[in-house]
């Protein structure tokens, strides 16, 4: 078999691309939550959280549409279900360094993003956790538990259980 056509290739390098700069917005989005985390800076959680989300959403459809393109180069070839490594080892020659420098690029945002993502977490569950200890100390009826997070992100108590008495 010949090599892979030059013109999923050269989408293929367009998309890598692209979905790099898409990673580098989601790290910088995380970056920015972690930083307001660590100078409990709250009242921009939200809008904070809602971008990591977009970045994130982002990163998720350009990484269906690589998926996509990978498959169709691979059919193309004959191959079925080949890793991006394992299809980029048949790109023609000129493509190769380019493609596999996006490719490791791409390969660091992502460990960079599920590092920083595991970071604002351990954050965000310790800064709850002092909110509801802070909270306790000014009102002891208030509840226990710390605070959790809903779906939109908003600080929320969680529900007491009711308990019935037979």
């Amino acid at each position: 078999m010949g090599p892979v056509k030059e013109v999923p290739v050269d989408a293929l390098a367009v998309l890598l691309d692209r979905e790099q700069n898409l990673m580098e917005l989601l790290v910088f989005r995380l970056v920015e939550l972690r930083q307001l985390l660590l100078a409990g800076e709250t009242r921009f959680l939200q809008l904070a959280a809602a971008e990591v989300e977009a970045a994130t959403s982002a990163v998720r459809e350009a990484e269906l549409e690589r998926a996509v393109l990978v498959q169709g180069i691979a059919s193309d070839r004959g191959l079925h279900e080949p890793t991006l490594t394992e299809l980029l080892a048949d790109v023609p020659d000129r493509w190769r360094p380019s493609l596999e420098r996006s490719h490791q690029a791409l390969r660091t945002r992502a460990l960079e993003a599920a590092d920083l993502l595991q970071t604002t977490r351990r954050l965000a569950d310790a800064g709850s956790r002092s909110l509801a200890a802070t909270l306790q100390r000014l009102d002891p009826r208030a509840p226990e538990t710390p605070l959790t997070y809903g779906p939109r992100t908003a600080a929320r108590t969680p529900r007491p259980r009711v308990q019935q008495s037979l």
